[in-house]
């Protein structure tokens, strides 16, 4: 077990706190200094880092954590005047990333967001040898800094390549998927919100589910179960509020499976205070938007069992100040509370918006179609005497192609119904939120 002391101007450290739990790193002293900026040499001004620096020689630390994104100059200051290792809120975020990195592209990745952080301090530490002031990088020495330099600058290189390549495989097989008629829903949503909880529910799958930050750092794709046709689910690594540029950068093709969703699940907390729980929300907009189309989000409220209906009402309204033009449900993974209504919600996505009627002849052939049609439309039938009722829902396109395979099957009475296809297209677009908000 490690500690540390925190370095903040503001007292609003709950956040820094979890991440450093997330470590198993204990915080055994934060020194706060209010400003409106950080000092630009060392974060907290001179006459407090003099005072942190005599405290802290009766405290047994293994390093400082800084609430905020240094400089380099900065980190190379406090580095200096504690004799210790300084982390900032970037540096704690990639260490967590980094021991939760199992997948080689997840390695990859955290890889090349570490060396992207790296970098600038690099340029730092090789000013300061060169002027003369305690050469290397963490005190690896003039020539040594120098060499991990241009070492680091090439890997970068050869990650972005790999990078790239994985996300061509990806996009070959995003299409391929389509072609073969499945659709695709992301769970999005703030870190620790309780998307695997929710993928596991959907999906009945067994990924891990944990109260630490970032449990999830690789995308998972599952089949949706519990409704007909071909949906699946990605479970992706959950948002965090003032993610540097190049963090994001270095993890967009985990985040693209997101953006190229036919349905994103924006999950959030409902068992938060007002304003965690907006600036949150806000974080995740801020993310998606305008990168996904308004139209194919949907705002999900978990853990509802952990308030009442009192409290579920108060922020029904929140979530229709902070983002008024969107589908809301609410939900509980551990009682199952709102499951089917958010499974009726995702089927929309499939587009069947019309509807076949047919009777068939009770053969093994009529059985063998209805089993291959099941991977691009709703079947459902019912057997009378000695003829097989059939009710197939199914996109536009598809229809006339059916019909036709169905005909020649020998139905003997098939129907379309345009009404109902007006009905269902209508429904698709209808609102079904809890407070009735409309959909862009």
């Amino acid at each position: 077990m490690k500690h540390t002391a925190i370095l903040t101007i503001t007292e609003d450290t709950e956040e820094m706190r979890s991440l450093l739990k997330t470590l198993d790193i204990v915080v055994v002293k934060e020194y706060v200094q209010k400003r409106q900026l950080p000092h630009k040499v060392g974060f907290l001004g001179p006459g407090k880092l003099d005072e942190i620096l005599e405290e802290i020689k009766s405290l047994d630390l293994d390093f400082m954590t800084v609430n905020g994104t240094l400089k380099p100059s900065q980190h190379h200051f406090l580095e200096m005047k504690f004799q210790k290792e300084c982390m900032d809120r970037t540096g704690v975020i990639l260490r967590i990333f980094s021991d939760h990195a199992h997948t080689p592209e997840a390695i990859a990745q955290v890889t090349l967001a570490k060396l992207r952080y790296e970098l600038p301090f690099l340029r730092e530490w090789i000013h300061k040898a060169k002027s003369g002031d305690r050469p290397g990088f963490l005190a690896g020495g003039a020539y040594a800094t120098d060499v991990y330099f241009e070492h680091a600058k090439s890997h970068v290189r050869r990650i972005e390549k790999n990078l790239d390549d994985l996300s061509k495989q990806r996009e070959t097989k995003r299409i391929m998927r389509r072609e073969i008629g499945y659709s695709l829903v992301s769970l999005a949503g703030y870190t620790n919100a309780g998307k695997s909880a929710l993928f596991n529910k959907l999906c009945d799958a067994s990924v891990e589910v944990d109260d630490r930050l970032f449990s999830t750092l690789s995308t998972t794709t599952r089949k949706l179960k519990g409704i007909k046709g071909n949906i699946l689910i990605s479970d992706t690594v959950g948002f965090i509020r003032n993610l540097p540029p190049d963090l994001v950068d270095a993890f967009n093709s985990t985040l693209e499976e997101i953006f190229y969703a036919d349905l994103i699940l924006l999950v959030f907390d409902t068992n938060e205070s007002d304003e965690v729980l907006k600036d949150k929300l806000n974080t995740s907009m801020k993310i998606l938007l305008p990168k996904v189309e308004s139209r194919i989000l949907v705002i999900v409220g978990n853990k509802i069992d952990l308030v009442d209906v009192e409290r579920l009402e108060q922020i029904s309204e929140i979530v229709q100040s902070t983002a008024p033009s969107y589908d809301l449900l609410f939900i509980s993974t551990v009682t199952g509370e709102g499951l089917d209504p958010l499974r009726t919600r995702v089927s929309r996505i499939q587009g069947f918006t019309s509807t076949i009627d047919a009777v068939l002849p009770l053969t093994d052939k009529s059985f063998s179609y209805l089993s291959i049609l099941r991977s691009i439309a709703q079947v459902s039938e019912n057997v009378v005497q000695d003829h097989l009722f059939v009710t197939i829902r199914c996109k536009p396109e598809d229809g006339e192609r059916i019909v036709g395979r169905l005909t020649a099957l020998g139905a003997s009475r098939i129907s379309k119904n345009p009404d109902a296809a007006n009905d269902h297209a209508q429904k698709a677009n209808a609102p079904s939120g809890s407070e009735g908000a409309p959909l862009d």
